[in-house]
């Protein structure tokens, strides 16, 4: 697992989405921050508390969303995090 770190104020920014709320949503909020700053990233966040809006399912959240797109579903590891951060693209690049 990486250090959480603060990112490089020049670091690629990732745009995602949580979704969910309470205690399950906090904690995938900071292990994706760690994640992304150990990888020198920064992230733009657009937090959801509405998961029905989107077309999600309670059952489903906490979820990350890219462009859209379910990326995950639960509470993943800081590691599965991380290794799909890179793997995604920063913003302008998608």
């Amino acid at each position: 697992m990486t250090i959480c770190r603060v990112p490089p104020p020049d670091a690629p920014v990732i745009a995602l989405t949580l979704v969910g709320s309470g205690e399950s949503l906090l904690r995938l909020e900071k292990r994706l921050g760690c994640a992304a700053s150990g990888l020198g990233l920064a992230l733009a966040l657009d937090i959801r508390k509405d998961p029905e809006a989107l077309g999600i399912s309670l059952a489903q959240t906490p979820a990350i969303l890219q462009a859209g797109r379910m990326v995950f579903s639960g509470l993943p590891r800081t590691e599965e995090i991380e290794a799909w951060l890179r793997l995604a693209p920063p913003l302008g690049k998608q």
